[in-house]
């Protein structure tokens, strides 16, 4: 390609100091700026928010697309039209004290905020979570899901109460947060939080109902304690499809860490719905991609089912620490899991630390929880795992990973240490996944 279709994007630190700025970037015209090319500069005592068209920090930059690499060419990007220079943004730390100013916090989604108090939020009324996601941010990068939250909360060990969400949620995310993206959530109590919810495609979660993390960025829950979640979840009886994500901390995750963050109370879930979907019910996480180590889960996870009619196949992924799992480390469940009534078709599979095992490493971990199953169709119990799930090992298999291992970890319940028995290897597309067991009992 010539040098006349080569534009030059430069970047200014946007402040007075002696640090270089970050090596401009050279691009074809017309192209979009892939992730990789984005810098991250950094700031003593400022976050980093985004790179913008001007010094004002007015219109944004997006680099990435919204779609990964494997669906190009993209649903929508940034293209660069002609040489220009981004200017960084920088969030100060904001200090909260009252939940009217913890409200604010929707107003500026990239912000760094500091809690200096407990705060109540009984006063405001239901609780309206803060970020959201939108329907076509499934294949989007963490960089396009531009109405989630990608700041930072610091809860400085203080408490929030009177997290209350109720009603119906035909499409909808519950928690203190909707949506979390390339953001943090460290060192905070959330007391009491009540959800009693009726929906069909749902992720419920006290911190937030999903959270999504773009390759070397971070979304992080860090030291978070979940007391007495009291949650009650009923899916849409008349629902066309249903996929439902429940858990004490968050609901669903894909990349991101939680580490030293513990959760305890009760989740109550009827099944009642006819038609076919997925249900994920974990006592810290539901659905995960994630990085999980050194935390603990002590939840009465109770499901009643009633499809005994029902015409479409349904699939339940149930587990005390997290219903679907990667990578989990030196964690811990303690609760317990009570499933009931017909299922009708399709599956129940529950392990008493993570439902379905994707593919990563699950070790160092111990299982306390009790599990109890009467009236189902066609359930899968493990001890530690319910199953390896192969469908989402190709996710995986597709990044290079090649290994799925158990190891060193402890399970109490009288059942097999995975549901799905010994499996040695699974193929796909010329792509091996190879399974161990080493040192669990």
């Amino acid at each position: 390609m010539s040098t006349e279709n080569l534009l030059t994007v430069q970047f200014n630190l946007n402040y007075e100091t002696s640090n270089k700025a970050p090596q401009p970037v050279t691009i074809p015209q017309d192209k979009e700026m892939s992730l990789a090319q984005k810098p991250i500069p950094e700031r003593p005592g400022y976050r980093f928010a985004g790179w913008y068209k001007d010094p004002e920090c007015t219109q944004e930059w997006l680099f990435g697309a919204k779609t990964p690499e494997f669906m190009k060419p993209p649903v929508e990007w940034m293209a660069v039209k002609e040489s220009m220079t981004l200017y960084a943004r920088w969030a100060a730390p904001v200090s909260i004290r009252t939940a009217q100013e913890l409200d604010a916090i929707r107003k500026d989604l990239y912000g760094w905020y500091v809690l200096d108090s407990d705060i109540d939020l009984s006063g405001l009324g239901p609780w309206q979570p803060i970020g959201k996601y939108e329907p076509d941010y499934e294949y989007a990068d963490a960089e396009w899901w531009v109405h989630a939250f990608k700041g930072r909360l610091d809860g400085n060990g203080h408490t929030i109460s009177g997290l209350k969400i109720e009603g119906n949620h035909p499409f909808g995310q519950c928690g203190l947060f909707g949506a979390i993206a390339n953001g943090e959530v460290h060192d905070l109590v959330i007391s009491q939080p009540v959800f009693n919810v009726t929906g069909a495609i749902m992720y419920l979660g006290a911190v937030s109902g999903m959270m999504r993390q773009d390759r070397g960025r971070h979304s992080i829950l860090e030291g978070i304690c979940i007391k007495g979640i009291n949650a009650c979840v009923e899916i849409d009886r008349k629902a066309q499809t249903t996929y439902v994500s429940v858990a004490a901390l968050i609901a669903g995750v894909w990349d991101g860490e939680i580490r030293g963050c513990q959760a305890d109370g009760t989740i109550r879930v009827k099944a009642a719905n006819q038609a076919g979907g997925m249900l994920f019910v974990g006592g810290l996480a539901g659905e995960s991609y994630s990085q999980t180590d050194s935390c603990t889960a002590h939840v009465e996870i109770k499901l009643e089912y009633d499809r005994e009619k029902a015409e479409g196949e349904h699939t339940s992924y149930i587990g005390g620490l997290q219903a679907g799992s990667t990578y989990i480390k030196d964690s811990t469940s303690e609760g317990s899991i009570s499933l009931s009534g017909d299922n009708g078709k399709g599956q129940v599979v529950a392990g008493g630390l993570a439902g379905s095992e994707r593919y990563g490493i699950v070790s160092g971990n111990t299982s306390h929880t009790s599990i109890q199953a009467d009236g189902l169709r066609n359930l899968q119990v493990g001890s530690l795992i319910g199953e390896y799930n192969f469908q989402f090992a190709v996710f995986g298999m597709m990044q290079g990973i090649t290994e799925t291992i158990l190891k060193n970890n402890k399970a109490d319940a009288p059942f097999p240490i995975c549901g799905s028995g010994s499996v040695p290897f699974f193929e796909y597309n010329g792509m091996k996944m190879t399974y161990t067991v080493e040192n669990c009992q």
